[in-house]
């Protein structure tokens, strides 16, 4: 167990995210920020204004805390571009340093069944950072989620149009094969809150929407989807990030600062059931509470819509899903909690992927992959083979 003082947590990664968790370390009472690590110049900076020490490599940061006589960080938080995840967390898992994985926990199954596996051998903690399972109105939704009665079926979208500037910033987005595109890097969010409120998915069949970006012909702007879980629920989904549109999470709940919240959008998801209709992020419930036989349940009598938790709205939109998973990482280093989000959950979000392209590129349904066939890419670690050796 670690002791009562400050858990120290170094962020991997100064670009687009890596700021934003670092600024949530510096304002929780139970953690410190150790360093910014990254090779980018311009994270120099970025350390500088944070207060806090930089390194330009994990092997730097480790070094320096071997000269001077320093415990390791406790945790790290790791905010590289997707296709760097695994190596960098495989570093400094061979170093007892508690991991949060920024989404996706890998761009290939293989590596992430390879990196569970060495760190459980390490007895480090695996989060995976899909931080919406931490959003209130995700956590509202899913307390709510038995007045629809039976779930029968879901509708979702997440679409938006992303500024030119964000691929500039970083080019790795630019390519479906280095972890970019809408699918990978977006609609991975959406997947894994589907199967943590409904359950794992089944089958998938999914539609190309049309392109528009004709300087990034490698990267996806997005897809129609039909899904199906295990326990008999469908759905459909549509995801994009290159049309107009609020109808997404971020503007939704507010929980992005980059993106301007709309406090009055309703129904980026809707869930039908057999005894009412729940309108997520707004919390409307549309059902029949009077009904009590197959006349009064049916469209011979009123819908009404009832407003849920009227009275914590306000609250809900106060509450900062990173703040609250940072608090639960925390608490997963010290032995409190297990991860909310596994490494298997990760990986099942990654399988729903690759199900996606697959149905993608064949024109037909694609059953999604189980966890347990996955068999583990140890070289894709990039540590000797001595070093993984008793993982195998």
């Amino acid at each position: 167990m670690i002791a009562a003082s400050l858990i120290q947590i170094a962020v991997i990664g100064a670009g687009l995210i890596g700021p934003r968790h670092a600024s949530h370390v510096l304002n929780n009472s139970h953690a410190g920020l150790f360093a910014i690590v990254d090779p980018s110049p311009t994270a120099k900076d970025i350390a500088s204004s944070l207060g806090t020490k930089y390194f330009t490599s994990i092997k730097h940061m480790i070094a320096y805390c071997d000269q001077n006589g320093l415990q390791y960080p406790d945790g790290a938080i790791i905010c590289t571009p997707n296709h760097t995840h695994i190596k960098v967390s495989a570093e400094l898992a061979s170093y007892g340093i508690h991991l949060l994985v920024e989404k996706p926990l890998s761009s290939i199954p293989e590596e992430a069944k390879a990196l569970k596996n060495f760190a459980k051998e390490k007895n480090v903690k695996v989060l995976v950072g899909h931080h919406r399972r931490f959003n209130p109105f995700i956590v509202e939704a899913k307390r709510n989620l038995h007045k629809v009665g039976e779930v029968i079926a879901i509708q979702g979208t997440w679409a938006l149009r992303k500024p030119e500037s964000y691929f500039k910033m970083s080019p790795w987005r630019q390519d479906n094969k280095t972890g970019g595109g809408v699918l990978l890097i977006n609609l991975v969010h959406d997947i894994d809150l589907l199967q943590y409120l409904f359950g794992p998915i089944e089958r998938i069949y999914a539609e190309l929407l049309k392109k528009q970006r004709t300087n990034m012909p490698n990267a996806d702007e997005g897809a129609a989807l039909t899904i199906r879980f295990k326990n008999g629920i469908t759905g459909t989904f549509i995801c994009s990030d290159n049309v107009t549109s609020p109808f997404n999470f971020e503007s939704g709940t507010g929980e992005n600062p980059t993106v301007p919240f709309q406090d009055q959008l309703e129904g980026f998801y809707r869930v039908f059931g057999s005894q009412g209709t729940l309108s997520v992020p707004d919390m409307h419930l549309f059902h029949q509470p009077d009904a009590v036989d197959e006349n009064t349940n049916s469209w011979l009598h009123p819908i009404e819509k009832e407003q849920l938790v009227d009275d914590r709205l306000e609250t809900l939109h106060s509450q900062m899903p990173f703040d609250l998973q940072l608090d639960h990482f925390i608490d997963v280093i010290k032995g409190r909690a297990e991860p909310l989000c596994t490494s298997d959950d990760g990986m099942s979000a990654l399988l729903c992927i690759d199900a996606v392209m697959k149905s993608v590129e064949s024109g037909i349904p694609q059953y999604v992959e189980d966890i347990k066939n996955i068999k583990p890419n140890y070289e894709a670690l990039g540590l000797d083979s001595e070093t993984v050796r008793l993982t195998k």
